[in-house]
């Protein structure tokens, strides 16, 4: 049975599918007031696992977990993917990979598994703080050739290349 920590991100997660699927019900198109939503519920919701939850277990455990960089490219790459307005195709890529790293930080031995065992005791107070983070103040939608090629630059070191073509 998952702990605290795992059904309160578990539940961010499944807000954020269904908001990235409500960008992507206008066919061939982007609803970009919908994508804008899913990218401050996105940011925040790195924001919370950056800030709050891995700070955290970090210091629990004394040294951080041997996925914290992986996590770390992940979020980098999809800060990225939220600078440009949104395309269809790559708005699609980016549902296929947030699915892949949803499933490593809820599975066996992932980040939200790990800190329910042992955050155990202070769970409702990581959840809070987390709660606590004021929301991410964005930018506008940034455009231009100048913003894809930054976006494919840092894509290729995330190691999520190809996804804004």
């Amino acid at each position: 049975m998952p702990g605290p920590i795992s059904s309160h991100f578990v539940a961010v997660h499944a807000q954020l599918d269904q908001a990235l699927r409500e960008c992507l019900k206008p066919p061939g198109k982007v609803d970009t007031a919908a994508f804008d939503q899913f990218r401050r519920l996105l940011l925040r919701h790195i924001a919370q696992e950056e800030r709050v939850l891995m700070p955290a277990l970090v210091k629990k455990l004394g040294s951080p977990p041997l996925f914290r960089n992986a996590l770390r490219k992940d979020h980098a790459g999809f800060a990225t993917l939220c600078v440009p307005l949104p395309e269809r195709e790559w708005v699609e890529n980016l549902g296929e990979l947030f699915a892949h790293h949803a499933a490593l930080e809820e599975g066996p031995g992932g980040l939200y598994p790990l800190c329910d065992e042992v955050l155990r005791d202070e769970a409702a107070a990581v959840i809070a703080a987390a709660d606590a983070l004021p929301p991410i103040k964005l930018a506008p939608f940034n455009g231009g050739p100048w913003v894809r090629d930054l976006l494919a630059e840092v894509l290729r070191a995330t190691g999520i290349d190809g996804a804004s073509d």
